[in-house]
């Protein structure tokens, strides 16, 4: 019963974008296209399925995105329905989405990418533009949509008095194969190259919504997050944002060097029943034929030194152009944009891959072999560092191991990289509150009572009232205070100091509590985000971070 409660709720969504009351005729923008009808509602403006590029369809299908270059006049753009979804598997209109994170009405074509904008009602004195936060989903780089419930923007941007941004990106095989030779040939990266093109966009197009172009914040978690790691070290996106938030970024993760992605490629070509690097051939399958074999190819294993790849196959590659190499690496050696930054993970981000990837209980003897096929010839030193006593089961183990390996550990190693660089304006973070919302997890029963990877996105974007949800009021006001903190960097690049015409009263503009820099007097500070109030901790997970600092484990560092 509350799963067709939840559908009805949901179609009505769909008719005008939200489940709230929506206030009679959407604003009107004028754009360089033409003008935009949105929809009104009573936290701003809402402005959806805007198109930043052609679509990548036919012969642009594997080509760097074009700009777009149409014009809608004399006709005004519908801005009030979402634009449809990167091609994916698993976000059928049919499917159970407890959490949100498809596509609002389903649709999934090539002809993909748009964006969507929220903007604040303006009050009687908000005349100068507001600061962007320019959101990139998660979902390993082979789902979701920036039109997905959960990120509706409405109200973060009404409650951080800023203008946000959503958007789609190609996926899966569609956005990162690399296939072929010569001028033709498949180069992976596009999916990056559609977030650039989108923030070009942006330059161009965010003033007409009350946005300053000058004042560009990107936010992403998961395969967003690394989307902003390598937005953070690349030349070709340094003049297109000034500050980023990453939220879960799994640094140890890699990505294939060009050589691994192309025996990817080989593979999925052999699937297709095409040759290998036969372009014309690929560009003639279906869409359905390649979501398909991409699925059956996301298994497939390049470099079985490279186990952890797994998790995300279809990701971007080491090139010349956009990634030159693995993000902790570039931060080590000091190649990254001097950008204030902030930067955290959940307390146990790693829950929801182990059970994932393990559907069953393991065993000591499981566990001594996953350890020996991951970590090599360093195997020993990480079974005695990770000795538990005897159990049925192995796989919280695991679960902590992976978080501390693959999140907390090269999220400390970055952050202390960039402070020895002299980036100073960084802060660090720990999420640890478990939802109270029910059912949240049904897809993913074992994070209950968990704090899984993606669990502080609900708590961003608030989006709980467009299904019926109800935070509690420690929550909310955790919420909130998020709000307050990602709000003030925004607008001025220190969580804790405010800008103008704060929506918030004056003893909620600090967020509660000062969030010093990481390493403000020596300290190495981070803000734990939890209920009933946010709190201060000092070097978080010490000893086991120095362990794997000893260890040079995280992807591309070189064995100590």
């Amino acid at each position: 019963m509350l799963l067709i409660c939840l559908l009805l709720i949901l179609s009505l969504q769909l008719a005008g974008g939200s489940g709230l009351p929506i206030k009679d005729g959407g604003a009107i923008v004028q754009t360089q296209y033409g003008a935009v009808q949105g929809i009104s509602v009573e936290e701003g403006d809402i402005f959806l399925g805007l198109p930043f590029a052609e679509p990548p369809v036919g012969d642009l299908r594997w080509q760097p995105p074009q700009p777009f270059s149409s014009q809608w006049s004399p006709s005004v753009r519908d801005g009030s329905v979402p634009g449809q979804a990167c091609p994916q598997h698993g976000c059928q209109t049919e499917g159970h989405d407890p959490q949100h994170l498809c596509p609002r009405d389903g649709k999934q074509s090539e002809d993909c990418l748009y964006l969507n904008i929220f903007v604040p009602h303006a009050s009687h004195h908000d005349t100068e533009k507001l600061p962007v936060l320019f959101f990139i989903h998660g979902g390993d780089y082979g789902s979701s949509s920036g039109s997905a419930l959960a990120y509706d923007g409405r109200f973060l941007a009404e409650k951080s008095n800023t203008v946000v941004v959503t958007t789609n990106y190609r996926l899966g095989a569609l956005g990162f194969l690399v296939a072929g030779q010569g001028k033709d040939a498949a180069t992976g990266n596009y999916g990056l190259l559609d977030q650039i093109e989108a923030l070009k966009w942006v330059q161009a197009n965010i003033g007409n919504f009350r946005g300053d172009k000058n004042r560009v914040t990107l936010v992403g978690q998961g395969a967003g997050a690394d989307s902003i790691g390598i937005h953070l070290t690349s030349n070709k996106s340094a003049g297109l944002f000034d500050k980023a938030i990453m939220l879960s970024l799994p640094f140890t993760i890699p990505h294939k060097s060009k050589v691994e992605a192309l025996l990817l490629g080989d593979y999925f070509a052999e699937q297709l029943n095409c040759s290998h690097g036969d372009m014309r051939c690929l560009r003639s399958k279906s869409v359905n034929d390649v979501v398909a074999v991409q699925q059956k190819a996301d298994r497939y294993i390049t470099n079985p030194f490279k186990l952890l790849e797994l998790f995300t196959n279809w990701s971007p590659t080491i090139d010349s152009d956009i990634l030159s190499a693995e993000v902790l690496d570039s931060f080590s050696r000091g190649l990254f944009q001097r950008k204030p930054f902030i930067i955290g993970t959940t307390s146990e981000e790693a829950v929801l891959f182990v059970h994932a990837s393990f559907n069953k209980k393991m065993s000591k003897l499981e566990f001594e072999e996953f350890i020996l096929a991951f970590m090599h010839e360093k195997a020993v030193a990480v079974y005695k560092e990770y000795k538990s006593p005897p159990s049925s089961d192995y796989r919280p183990y695991l679960a902590e191991m992976l978080t501390d390996l693959v999140f907390t550990c090269p999220t400390r190693n970055v952050i202390r990289s960039a402070v020895a660089a002299g980036d100073t304006n960084v802060w660090l973070y720990v999420f640890d509150q478990v939802w109270s919302m029910k059912h949240a997890w049904d897809l993913n029963p074992y994070c209950n009572g968990h704090v899984c990877n993606g669990e502080d996105l609900a708590f961003l974007f608030q989006a709980a009232p467009l299904v019926n949800i109800t935070l509690t009021f420690d929550e909310q006001n955790m919420a909130d205070d998020m709000a307050v903190y990602y709000g003030n960097f925004a607008h001025t690049g220190n969580p804790n100091t405010p800008g103008l015409h704060s929506r918030f009263t004056h003893a909620k503009k600090s967020g509660g509590l000062l969030w010093p820099r990481y390493n403000q007097h020596g300290h190495y500070t981070s803000l734990n985000i939890t209920t009933p109030q946010n709190v201060l901790i000092q070097d978080y997970r010490k000893e086991k971070c120095d362990f794997w600092d000893k260890m040079k484990k995280y992807t591309g560092m070189k064995s100590g």
